[in-house]
């Protein structure tokens, strides 16, 4: 497939300004008060929330009225009393789930349009499983499973690339033979094209800052399958007492950064971390506005005021602050409780939180927003280990695809970016996992793209802003398509189904009749009069 390298650009400088606050309006929905998610359960790529135990599967699906309730019944070994992780480790299109129990971990498959769910996999040894992920670990195009175990060294399952998992391996992420390992983080720390991973550790009954037991540890990709630990090397080996960290590019120049939250009170306190850029980290938490904070088990970052610079929400004892644009933080005005899960529920390009049984909605605000739908082909369905990159006159931002950050709870797989006052984007750069690197140019704010890997036009430079809209997501008998940015359809089209059968269609008055079309996942493919092709993904009910 045809690999497109990244354009040089122009930047112009970007000024800081204080930062604006985020306000929710917030409804009580119910569920559970950990190991939740919001997520895409589905398959329509619209985060859902959903709220488990051991024999229940409680969902509120997004549509276009708004969130709607159903419960699913499920049989599993070991229930989610630990950690929530959510993939389509099988390609199918709908994702699947991981629960971390305290037993072990347990793997629930789903059927072809995320109505049922059964378990397919289960550990066959004992995990004290905390913090869980799907990462694609040996690079071969599949998603493997991870899981941090609290008294023993790491395991993990290989995909057996049939839509399954080989037995557990234990050992070589994390072989502090008492364990200790509490949150699992995966990211490509060095810029060198691999996925990397973090462990935060605790040791329960450990009041001494000196016990080694306690080094947060980093293992380096080495590109063959192998990693080797350089915590101390990085000089991110901190003694913290930490559950989770939450990573991403704080200032905006193209590395990931690391916030390691205390869990502990009175002792090393949570620590802010720049990436120097040449593997190693510096330690700038004075002045940056995480001093004196601490008590926290969840720590992750997302981007809540659409300004462009990631915030962090947690269970620290400010538990949203925001990013001022100069790596300094400082309190939202409206506190939301801590320790929930983020994601877009009402597909408006803002981010809302579910905690505690109560979904804050965003208000939003006038700022700018973009969001990506991603499908891989060589790499795994959900690109989860893909690092987008976009540019334009606000600079560069970076995101990181993950299945599993903070300690318990699932987020959003859709890279989510704010843009401030911009409303356009110079470049899109999607570098997937298989090293197939995508681009799109010339892109319109305010938009939801699906891109398929390695796919043409999205590809190529040629292709220029969005031709199509279309809605609702799920349909049921019509699809509303509609031109933007002044495109001419053509009323000849096709709708390809998973497997790659075409259906050829006709838009008429704007609309496409997709009635005789089963329930699942499909691709619409829309033609201009100058000829320029877009592709969009749906779901019908």
């Amino acid at each position: 497939m045809k690999k497109i390298t990244l354009l040089a650009l122009g930047l112009c400088a970007v000024s800081y300004v204080k930062a604006q606050n985020a306000t929710f309006t917030s409804q009580n929905i119910g569920g559970s008060n950990s190991e939740i998610g919001v997520v895409d359960i589905n398959g329509d790529y619209l985060d859902d929330v959903i709220s488990p135990t051991q024999s229940n599967l409680s969902i509120h699906h997004q549509t276009d009225t708004g969130l709607m309730p159903t419960n699913i019944s499920i049989s599993t070994s070991n229930g989610p009393d630990w950690s929530l992780s959510v993939a389509d480790y099988d390609n199918n299109g709908i994702n699947d789930i991981m629960f971390g129990g305290n037993n072990g971990v347990s793997f629930l498959k789903a059927n072809s349009d995320g109505t049922a769910f059964s378990q397919d996999h289960q550990s066959s040894i004992f995990i004290f499983s905390q913090r869980t992920n799907f990462i694609d670990i040996n690079n071969d195009g599949d998603l493997d499973a991870f899981a941090c175990h609290d008294v023993e060294p790491n395991v993990y399952f290989l995909n057996d690339g049939n839509g399954s998992f080989l037995n557990e391996i234990q050992g070589g992420l994390g072989d502090t033979p008492t364990g200790h390992n509490y949150g699992s983080i995966w990211f490509d720390y060095d810029n060198d094209g691999d996925t990397d991973l973090y462990l935060s550790k605790c040791v329960v009954g450990s009041n001494n800052p000196e016990d080694t037991r306690r080094s947060n540890q980093l293992y380096r990709n080495n590109g063959n399958g192998t990693y080797t630990e350089v915590g101390a090397t990085a000089g991110i080996d901190t003694k913290t007492q930490s559950w989770s960290s939450a990573v991403g590019d704080f200032d905006n120049d193209g590395d990931m950064d690391l916030i390691v939250a205390d869990q502990h009170f009175n002792e090393i306190g949570t620590i802010f971390y720049q990436n120097n850029g040449d593997g190693t980290f510096a330690d700038i938490t004075t002045g940056s506005g995480f001093e004196n904070l601490e008590g926290a088990i969840e720590i992750v970052t997302f981007d809540f005021n659409n300004d462009g610079y990631l915030d962090i929400y947690s269970q620290l004892q400010t538990t949203l602050l925001l990013n001022n644009g100069d790596m300094t933080f400082s309190p939202n005005s409206q506190q939301i409780q801590g320790g929930g899960a983020v994601g877009d529920l009402n597909n408006d390009g803002f981010l809302d939180i579910y905690a505690g049984g109560n979904v804050h909605m965003n208000d939003g605000n006038a700022n700018s927003w973009f969001k990506l739908n991603l499908e891989g082909v060589e790499s795994n369905n959900n690109g989860i280990g893909a690092v987008i990159t976009i540019e334009g006159a606000f600079g560069t931002k970076v995101r990181n695809v993950r299945s599993g950050e903070g300690f318990a709870n699932m987020h959003s797989l859709n890279p989510h970016f704010g843009l401030g006052t911009f409303d356009f984007i110079e470049t899109v750069t999607i570098e997937w996992p298989s090293g197939i690197t995508d681009q799109l140019t010339n892109v319109d704010a305010n938009q939801t793209i699906y891109v398929l890997e390695g796919s043409a036009p999205l590809s190529i430079e040629e292709n220029e802003r969005t031709t199509f809209n279309i809605y609702p997501i799920p349909a049921n008998d019509i699809l509303n398509v509609t031109p933007t940015n002044g495109a001419i359809l053509k009323s000849d089209g096709v709708i390809y189904d998973l497997l790659g059968k075409a259906t050829p269609i006709t838009i008429v008055n704007n609309t496409v009749n997709v009635s005789n079309l089963a329930s699942g996942v499909y691709i619409i493919e829309v033609t201009t009069t100058d000829n320029k092709t877009t592709q969009k993904k749906f779901t019908k009910r």
